[in-house]
């Protein structure tokens, strides 16, 4: 896959679609088209409601996961996301614990990520986001850093992480904000970064991730220590992207 040409059909897509790509340098969008290229041929790619699964959405679905992976020195293509499900819109989703429905309400979602199962996109918020820069929200970016918080088996706020001091300083900063947004949401305080982080740790590091490569500087201005722990783990300053 990676020895054959990439369809200049396809990185057209990519550079409408995926905000950050034109910033990045020749080598880097070359790691991004091939990142994507085995993405969209490894993938079992499913679609609900007569919807079809085309090139646009496969493309611009993978080359936004790709940028997760700039920073690693060796191809990591999220192996263990067997299928990828896209819905044409919000997706409908009720409550269920042991394969038995716990709650008739539905709960409407733009994206979820399951243990050790599929992802889940509405398209029209993943090209929304993907294209959109600059307001933190990237439904993409969020269910891979679920998925990636779940490698080691569970979603907890904390990836695989090597370093012994890196992991030591995640924890001790990520429960600080935790803490301090929850506080500041009680008190009425205006919250350094969107309110829905304060659900789990889970989700303020998929927040915190969305917000690292949409809107870097204003991560970088708000949780300046969480974003040094996201330049750190991902080995990639994504302030380029803003160039």
């Amino acid at each position: 896959m990676l020895n054959r040409p990439f369809p200049s059909s396809w990185e057209k897509i990519i550079t409408k679609n995926v905000w950050q790509y034109s910033s990045l340098p020749p080598a880097q969008q070359q790691r991004v088209l091939q990142s994507s290229a085995v993405i969209v041929a490894e993938k079992s790619w499913e679609a609900v409601k007569g919807f079809e699964v085309n090139d646009e959405i496969k493309l611009t679905i993978a080359a936004t996961a790709a940028l997760l992976t700039l920073g690693l020195s060796e191809p990591f293509y999220f192996d263990r996301v067997s299928t990828i499900l896209v819905h044409p819109d919000l997706i409908e989703n009720r409550a269920v614990q042991q394969g038995r429905l716990v709650s008739h309400e539905t709960a409407y979602y733009s994206g979820l990520a399951w243990q050790g199962g599929p992802l889940v996109f509405s398209w029209r918020d993943a090209l929304r986001g993907a294209s959109r820069p600059g307001d933190g929200r990237n439904v993409i970016i969020h269910e891979f850093i679920h998925h990636i918080d779940g490698l080691d088996g569970e979603m907890g706020g904390m990836p695989i992480i090597s370093s012994k001091s890196l992991r030591h300083r995640w924890d001790a900063i990520f429960h600080q904000r935790f803490n301090e947004l929850n506080e500041d949401l009680d008190c009425g305080r205006e919250p350094r970064i969107d309110a829905y982080a304060a659900t789990s740790l889970a989700e303020l590091f998929a927040v915190s991730g969305e917000n690292f490569f949409d809107s870097p500087s204003r991560l970088k201005k708000n949780l300046p220590d969480v974003y040094d722990l996201l330049r750190e783990y991902f080995d990639i300053d994504p302030v380029l992207f803003e160039r």
